[in-house]
């Protein structure tokens, strides 16, 4: 199978004149929005560079989630490969081995020793024919890199009619200066053919430790679900088992900073997310932080907006037998307050103008693509209604917070 990777500048969706076709039918040229440039995207004097730091720049993520690029992936695979993907998704028994890829190019860079595996909820997300992926760097040799990334990851859930979720999402938690993955979207070809469009998106691994906590801080155990260890092979995991231990508060507590977690939470319940720890324990990875502890870290955010929770939904709608720390930590009255205050301030900063001009500009770029998707899983009418939804969302959530933290503060 065939899957080449090249980084090009969201608009002009530029490929190569020698690209195979894409279609029984034609050429690459068949498909909306290319044309006969041979533009790669890449700015020589990178004059327009923003500043780390910056809004645009939003924590220094690497040139592959630059958000004026969508990375166009192609990578060969054996045919045997394909075919244990293949049987692999359709068992839904979780196997997500890693496979060897047979080439991988980016902008007329090669590099080997790139691996390939499902990515995804067996029981929830593989459905349909559009499998999801990670492509990894390091399965041959720990030591490479490619554009400063270990892995990559390739998110297309049936539920998230927007395809912009993740990427709206991320970025929203960077701006309120939270820990976050860095993503855009891609477009992938297999065996020629184009396979689909993603989110594109960077998987918590050391690289994403070193991004949001610093070289020095890098090294602490990282948990998803909050104990499966992702990191440190044989690491000492006492101090997370004892965190799970107990639901007493003056028992766990002692194991990170409430008031960090509290924060983590209060910025799920803003956007909100239907999916993460605050509302149910799902989706999170909790890191071990060498010197403030066990953080909590949003993951997976692909059920975030309007499009799953009304704008009016309250934050203390929560299932409380799910999430039995968070009850215990919002049991204690300062905390409870914090929430609120939290919640308030994230309001006050909702850049909701910001994001629905974000998300138009998105959907404007990857809608010929999504609509030439061969293996998309809704109509164009239901992911217009979608962005739509998510758009008026941004408005009506952010006034409904205010109101709700004004009201909660003072009563």
């Amino acid at each position: 199978m065939l899957l080449f990777l090249a980084c090009v500048p969201q608009g002009s969706l530029v490929l190569e004149a020698e690209d195979p076709p894409v279609t029984d039918s034609g050429g690459v040229e068949d498909l909306p929005g290319t044309d006969d440039s041979e533009d790669s995207g890449k700015d020589d004097d990178n004059d327009d560079k923003p500043e780390p730091g910056s809004d645009e720049d939003l924590w220094d993520c690497a040139d592959l989630f630059e958000q004026d690029r969508l990375p166009v992936y192609h990578i060969t695979l054996d045919h045997a490969v394909w075919r244990e993907l293949e049987r692999e998704f359709a068992a839904h028994d979780g196997t997500k081995g890693y496979h060897p890829v047979e080439s991988f190019e980016v902008d007329g860079e090669s590099i080997g020793g790139v691996s390939i595996r499902l990515k995804g909820n067996e029981g929830y997300s593989w459905v349909g024919t559009k499998m999801q992926f990670v492509v990894s760097f390091v399965e041959e040799d720990e030591d490479q890199r490619f554009h400063g990334q270990r892995h990559v990851a390739f998110d297309a859930t049936w539920y998230d009619h927007t395809l912009l979720n993740n990427r709206t999402a991320t970025r929203f938690l960077r701006r309120m200066d939270l820990p976050a993955p860095c993503a855009n979207n891609a477009l992938l070809y297999l065996d020629g053919e184009y396979y689909g469009i993603y989110a594109h998106m960077e998987e918590p691994d050391r690289e994403y430790l070193e991004r949001n906590f610093g070289d020095e801080n890098a090294d602490g155990n990282l948990y998803k679900y909050g104990y499966e260890l992702k990191n440190n092979e044989g690491a000492d995991t006492t101090r997370i088992q004892q965190f799970w231990s107990s639901y007493a508060f003056e028992d766990f507590s002692k194991y990170g900073d409430p008031a960090q977690w509290v924060k983590e939470w209060a910025s799920e319940a803003t956007m909100p997310d239907w999916d993460g720890y605050w509302i149910s324990g799902h989706n999170y990875f909790l890191y071990d932080h060498p010197e403030k502890g066990l953080m909590y870290i949003a993951w997976d955010l692909d059920a975030t907006f309007a499009y799953y929770a009304a704008p009016t939904y309250d934050p203390f709608g929560v299932y409380w037998s799910s999430v039995p720390h968070e009850s215990s930590v919002l049991s204690e009255p300062d905390y409870e307050r914090q929430f609120i205050q939290e919640i308030a301030d994230f309001a006050a900063k909702f850049p909701a103008e910001t994001m629905d001009e974000e998300v138009a500009a998105w959907d404007e770029e990857i809608r010929p693509w999504l609509e030439a998707d061969p293996n998309k899983y809704y109509s164009m009418a239901e992911h217009d209604a979608a962005v739509a939804l998510t758009r008026q969302g941004f408005y009506e959530r952010r006034d409904f917070l205010l109101a709700w933290s004004e009201y909660n503060l003072s009563h």
